[in-house]
Order: C-alpha cells, then structure tokens, then sequence
C-alpha cells in the first residue's frame, strides 16, 4: 500500500534511530502493506545489526552519491507500492498512530496527500517547535503522500541540478499538472510528521540567498512546462510574479541577489506579456487563492514599501502598452 523512502547520506545510524523506532511503534498498522526503503546516497550503509532488531522488514538501496534529488529520484524507481512518502533520515513522526491516521484515508483518488506539519528548528540561539502556516502548505515533501502512478505517468522527478527548494518545485509542478481537488488534506488529531531543521544541513548552511533564489526559478520551469495549456499558464505567471515581489520587496536576501532576480524576471515577463494581458479580476481572484498558501497577502505592503503585490504586478505587466 504505501512506500516510505527515507535519504540517508553518512549520518551514523543514531540520528535515524529515533525515526526508525517510531516506525516501529507504530500502533493500528498493517506492516505487510509498508515498504520502508533507506536511500544510501553515496554514504555508508547502515548497520545491519542495528536493522535486525527492527519488528519490519528495511532494506537498502545504494547509490552513487548524487545529493537528496537523486536519492528520492532512486526511491521513486523503487517503489512498487501504490502510494510514496518521502522521510529524511533525521525527521521523527510524533505518535504511535502517526502512520495509522496517514493510511487510514488510502486508497483514496488523489494525486497528492499533506498533513500538518511540525518543524524543529533553532532560531535565534533558540531551539524552537513550532507548526508551518497552512499558507506554506504546498512548500515542502515531508509529511506528504503521493500517488505512485500519477507521478511516473507524468514523468514526475525531483530536479537533481538543485540542491534547494527542489521540493517547492516538484510540488509546484505537482499543482499544475493535476485538479486541484485532486490534492487532500489528512486530518489527524495530532500533528503526525516532525522535519528536523539541523544547523549543519544543507538548508541550514547559510546559502538563504541561493535558496530563496530557487524559490523564484521554480516557478519560472513549471510555467514554462504549461504554456501549452494557457489557464494554468496564467495562473502560474501569476504565482511568479507574486514569488519576484516577494524575493525583490521581501527584503530577506542582499542586493546582489536581488538585481539578479530583477534582472531575469523583467525581460522574462516582457515576453510573455502578450499572452499574460491585462491583470483581469480572474487573475486576481488567482493570486488570493495563490496566497492562501504562500507568505504575503496580495494587498500585503512590505516594510517601507509603498506597493502592494497586486499594484506591482499591475505595472509591471503594463509597461509599455
């Protein structure tokens, strides 16, 4: 029934010991409808003598080291099981019935599951706990299932050249390609799934301008995946330009990132102007249902600024009629 790929590269077994317990703890389950696949991407293979003492069956997939993308592009080749759900080694679920309240909707006709998600973090100096806003929803892998089928019938992969909001992308591109009453909400009466934010990860190393900068260029590569279907299309220019606002007026990078944006985003949108028009009120209604899952509300001024993302999407898209 249901395939958990979980990325492993060189962390020794003890990081991931507390996700695979918790697996293991799991309560309501049936363990003959679970496939628990560990990625080793290049690292060191885990311990087989840790993983005999584990009540289910795990097993190993080597890799040429090829960064996160490759490993869950490896896991999605592997699987043979219905539905996939993506883990990074050091992530924990947090109940016992966790993966009860996950299976409990499956089989269901949907291409793509989310649940609340729970993010450790340290901020500050401070470790913290604490929930992403419903808005980010669509953001991040974890804590999601996906229907195997819609995902290899689409040619659905993980970008392997980005090292960055590659899971931004690939639900992005997820969301264009599908009915969005095709994607589902699990309810569960606890938060099910913890994504461990450590300060030596790769999200973590202090290349925030870079991955803010792939936030924007993801958009860029999924709109131009739907030129040929003009509704998404619209709707996506839409996104994208809500995500260069935000990158430019957010203020969250250094200048020099932001001149690069710019740089790339006006031409960008020049040309696509003639089929992108006027901002319509349709349009409009898209980018507020757009920012229901994103970080600004489209009458949202940034700091100082004196627009709002729908008056600079407004000009930007007008110049030079």
């Amino acid at each position: 029934m249901l395939d958990i790929v979980i990325t492993h590269y060189n962390e020794p077994f003890e990081v991931g010991r507390k996700l695979l317990w918790m697996i293991d703890l799991q309560r309501c389950v049936d363990f003959s409808a679970i496939r628990v696949t560990v990625v080793n991407d290049g690292g060191n293979r885990l311990p087989d003598g840790e993983l005999a003492k584990l009540s289910y069956p795990l097993s190993q997939l080597d890799i040429p080291h090829g960064g996160i993308s490759a490993a869950r592009n490896a896991g999605i080749d592997n699987a043979t099981e219905p539905y996939i759900m993506f883990c990074d080694f050091d992530d924990v679920f947090t109940n016992v019935y966790a993966l009860r309240d996950i299976m409990t909707v499956l089989p269901c006709d949907f291409d793509m599951l989310w649940t609340n998600l729970l993010v450790e973090d340290c901020l500050d100096g401070k470790d913290q706990i604490y929930m992403t806003p419903d808005r980010q929803k669509f953001v991040f892998v974890h804590g999601k299932v996906y229907r195997r089928q819609f995902l290899t019938e689409q040619g659905l992969r993980f970008n392997e050249a980005m090292t960055f909001q590659e899971d931004s992308l690939f639900n992005a591109t997820i969301t264009a390609r599908t009915d969005y009453k095709r994607i589902g909400f699990i309810r569960a009466p606890i938060v099910p799934y913890v994504w461990i934010r450590r300060q030596n990860s790769v999200t973590n190393s202090g290349r925030d301008d870079e991955a803010e900068y792939w936030h924007f260029r993801r958009n860029l590569e999924v709109t131009a995946e739907n030129e040929h279907d003009p509704e998404k299309y619209r709707g996506m220019i839409t996104r994208t330009a809500y995500d260069a606002f935000y990158m430019v007026f957010g203020k969250r990078m250094g200048a020099d990132m932001k001149r690069r944006i710019l740089t790339e985003f006006v031409p960008w949108i020049k040309e696509r102007k003639k089929m992108f028009g006027k901002v319509t009120d349709e349009i409009m209604e898209k980018l507020i249902d757009i920012s229901r899952y994103e970080l600004l509300e489209p009458n949202e001024r940034i700091q100082d600024d004196p627009e709002t993302v729908m008056e600079w999407i407004e000009k930007i898209t007008q110049e030079g009629n």
